[in-house]
């Protein structure tokens, strides 16, 4: 193995799965040095999205009774894993729930037990410090969010309270702090957790002591902690509000909700296909009320299928996750084998990315 240079060896591993790159650290010292080099986790994690492969479904049951979460190849729903999540709920008597994904690390919320970072690939986990500052009440309800600050290279995981305090955690510095506070309105719910698209973090909210809420789309760049609305799409009625953000095809997407004259409400799912740009914000589905029975309330985008003829939809584990056929215009949920009745889907992709900052 000496005779192949470093870089050829390199160039070949970073092309495996993490799961093969574990078991190949046992191969000799200098292969299992390479796998664990910080510096080797990036081109690896690169090559994934570049190829679009080693991308995986996990599936998060959020039951009381269930301490694991499940995973499965995207592309073909096979190759299921048990998970053990970072908190146990026999412990506690709570569930925790995934709020992020970003480069293969998710953010995970426990209502007692706090936050945590978990590589589902490497099966790593880092409890992080509790995000309250002296000024926060006890019930003030909240919104999270996970991305990565491009400018500081570092991971951050951001809690913003309806009363609009602001805390953010830096896993490079294992530290949190309080921001400026939040100059919109705070919708908070499971389902309005901060979608992460082009360095920032994204949210439905509202002017200021309006009553009217939820008409626009606003963001927290990660990078220089300030605040930005987001050009709306064209909108030809103004009975409409947003549900949530999220991300399709590495693009902004909103799903947003109207009624007619007749009191029919609709949901519409618009893509902004250039971040930042108005005019590219396109509608891809729309749901009447008589149509959408079968996708009513999937109103998270979770990912283009492969071919790009399908969506695939999240309606927050009430269900389970459907499919949107594009062309066909309609909606079908699915179950996989081995895994509960009813969950919520988030992708990662597979990834040495450690947890700890390092």
């Amino acid at each position: 193995m000496s005779t192949f240079p470093t870089d050829v060896i390199s160039d070949i591993l970073r092309r495996l799965s993490v799961k093969t790159l574990v078991r190949f650290k046992c191969v000799s010292k200098p292969w299992g040095s390479l796998i664990d080099d910080s510096d080797f986790a990036e081109p690896h994690l690169h090559h994934s999205f570049k190829t679009n492969n080693n991308v995986r479904l996990v599936l998060d049951t959020r039951a009381e009774d269930d301490d694991k979460a499940y995973s499965v190849d995207f592309d073909s729903l096979g190759n299921l894993e048990q998970l053990r999540r970072p908190f146990r709920t026999e412990v506690t008597g709570f569930c925790s729930r995934i709020f992020g994904s970003c480069n293969g690390l998710l953010a995970v919320y426990h209502q007692e037990a706090g936050i945590a970072l978990w590589n589902p690939s490497t099966r790593k986990f880092h409890y992080l410090r509790t995000l309250i500052c002296g000024d926060v009440i006890k019930r003030d309800y909240h919104s999270l969010g996970f991305g990565y600050d491009v400018i500081g290279n570092d991971y951050k995981v951001v809690k913003m309270m309806a009363s609009g305090i602001v805390m953010v955690y830096s896993l490079k510095a294992n530290s949190r702090r309080r921001i400026k506070d939040c100059p919109y309105d705070i919708f908070c719910s499971r389902t309005q957790d901060g979608a992460y698209v082009n360095g920032s973090l994204h949210w439905v909210g509202g002017e200021k002591d309006q009553y009217v809420g939820d008409r626009l789309i606003f963001a927290l760049d990660l990078g220089v902690e300030e605040y930005h609305e987001v050009a709306e799409c064209d909108i030809s009625f103004r009975n409409f509000h947003y549900k949530n953000v999220g991300v399709l095809g590495g693009c902004l997407c909103v799903f947003r909700e109207y009624a007619n004259e007749y009191d029919e409400y609709h949901i519409i799912l618009c893509v902004m296909k250039e971040y930042g740009a108005k005019e590219s914000w396109t509608e891809i589905l729309y749901l009447s009320q008589e149509n959408s029975r079968t996708c009513v309330y999937h109103t998270r985008a979770i990912a283009y299928s492969k071919s790009g003829d399908r969506i695939l939809l999240d309606d927050a584990g009430i269900n389970g996750p459907a499919w949107y056929n594009l062309e066909k215009k309609t909606g079908k949920g699915f179950s996989i084998p081995g895994t509960p009745p009813c969950f919520s889907a988030i992708t990662y992709v597979d990834s040495l990315v450690p947890v700890n900052g390092s």
